[in-house]
Parts: structure tokens; sequence; C-alpha cells
């Protein structure tokens, strides 16, 4: 049975967390300004100021922030600082009793899509596909709709793709990310289920023989026999390099030339514009380009 968290109200402790790549300090500071501006408390994890490399910290670090913000009562929401990578090198060590015994809004994209996935499967717990702490100064608008989805509001419930690859209707629940996640999940433990889902996929910055490459490989594993529909977002930086004529909306076209449910481009959630929180798990429909949310994602 889903489970769906409480809503957020003013006041609210919310837990940061850096889960992924190393952070950037001022862009960090600047993001909970933010959530601070709008009414909330805000707790940020120990490993968010810190660097192994390329990560925030060690693994046994991120997940130690993860358990505390999941074990406080007082945390009602855990919001990602950003992506980049290093959320799929936890997906073994996870507990998820943890996440079963205090279910709580669960906010991220990009590298965050392991978690958000992994936790609606094996925890049946809705989570968030919105903006993290990092994009709140930058993608204002998309900030104001997270923050009244969180709180329950029905403000902001449908959005329109501005492409039609595919016309046509379909229902179902929420699922995906980033394609480049959705991927590289292929084939394990913590493969995406994507029977009977509306598929959302996004990325950023990877060149149209890559997204091709990576729709191949969904379609000849059959992740993409099933599908409800599928809902691409705006594939931000996804260009051609010089003297290359397909583009990604080319690439996309031949992938789903021949199929016989929706399919849609452009859809602003995650990478680029950002505007629209996709809750994952609840169910949608997806009516020409319009994708409208059938139920609340909270309490």
């Amino acid at each position: 049975m889903l489970t769906k968290p409480s809503p957020l109200r003013s006041g609210d402790l919310i837990g940061v967390i850096s889960p992924a790549a190393a952070v950037d300090e001022t862009q960090l500071n600047n993001g909970i300004r933010v959530l601070e501006g709008a009414g909330f408390r805000v707790r940020l994890g120990a490993a968010s100021k810190k660097r192994t490399g390329y990560l925030a910290g060690s693994d046994r670090e991120r997940l130690t922030d993860l358990y505390a913000m999941l074990r406080d009562p007082e945390v009602k929401a855990i919001i990602a600082a950003r992506g980049g990578y290093g959320s799929g090198r936890l997906l073994p060590s996870l507990d998820l009793d943890a996440v079963r015994a205090n279910p709580k809004i669960i906010v991220g994209h990009s590298d965050i899509s392991f978690l958000l996935n992994h936790f609606l499967q094996q925890c049946e717990l809705v989570t968030f596909h919105g903006p993290m702490i990092t994009n709140l100064p930058v993608q204002p608008d998309g900030a104001t709709t997270l923050l009244k989805m969180l709180g329950g509001e029905p403000f902001g419930w449908y959005e329109v793709a501005p492409e039609i690859i595919q016309p046509g209707m379909a229902e179902g629940p929420l699922a995906g990310g980033c394609l480049s996640v959705v991927v590289a999940a292929l084939g394990t433990p913590y493969a995406v289920p994507t029977r009977g889902r509306l598929l959302f996929l996004e990325d950023v910055n990877e060149k149209p023989f890559r997204i091709d490459r990576m729709l191949t490989q969904m379609r000849q594993a059959g992740a993409l026999d099933a599908v409800a529909g599928v809902v691409f977002g705006e594939m931000t930086g996804c260009t051609a390099g010089e003297g290359e004529r397909v583009s990604v909306r080319d690439v996309i076209n031949e992938a789903f030339a021949n199929v016989t449910y929706p399919v849609v481009f452009g859809f602003p959630s995650g990478h680029g514009a950002g505007t629209f929180t996709l809750p994952f798990g609840v169910r949608a429909r997806l009516a020409a380009e319009r994708l409208t949310l059938l139920e609340s994602p909270t309490l």
C-alpha cells in the first residue's frame, strides 16, 4: 500500500543532506536562505560541507546524515543539497526499515533518482522529483511550486509539455527521473520497474548520440515495452556537437516512432526550468500534452 508523507507546515524543520557530490558552500547557503525566508527551519547534515574526492564525505558519513534526519521526529522533510554522483553507492547499505518506520518527504532529482525510486519501490513511499537546495535560488518558480505541493495545496497539480511526440491518453503511477541513472540501474536489483508506469525521463548535457545509446539500451532491455506513457523533460544542454546535425528531438522521434502509447517532450521538471515537482508513486493522467495528478501526494 502506498505511503504518503505528512504535509509541511510553516515553521517545520527541514533536513538538508548531500547523498552524492560535494557542494559549493555559497550555493548551499543561498538555498538554505530561500527555505528560511519561506518560514522553515533548516538543519544541515554534517557531511554537506565535507569533501572526499568528488563526494560529500565518505559513504558512511553520507548515510549517517540520512539516518539522522529520518530518525529525528522533529525533521518533517529531507531535501538533497545537490545531485552529481554518489547516491547509487549507498543503495546496498541502506537500512530500509529506517525509511519505512519514518516516512517523510524526500526531495531531489538528477543522481538522487536512485534514492527516489528505491524508496518508492522497496518502501512504497511517495518521493518527490523536484528542486534541490542549490536549485532554489535559480529556480524561484520551481521553489514556489515545490513548497505549495509539499504543503498539501492542490495548486499546480497539472502542467503542459510543449511538444507531443505520440498523441494519446494514459494513466498510471509516476516513476523515473534522470535517464542516465535509470539506465545505470538496469540489470541490477535497483532497476526502476516501468510496466504500467507513466515514465518520466530527463537529463542534462548529454549529446544526442548518448541519449540514443541509452534509449536503445532501455528498448533492448524491454524497459519500454509495457509503459503506460513516456514524459520527457527539457533535456537541457543535450545538444549536438559542431558539425553534427542530429538533435535530441530527432533521436526521441525515431526511438518512439512506432509505439502505441503517448509520448511528450519538454516537461519542466528537474534540470532546466524545474518548475514542476513530480511525486513518484502518485497516479497521474497524460492526455495529449497535459499531465495531471489524480491524487494528493501527501496525507
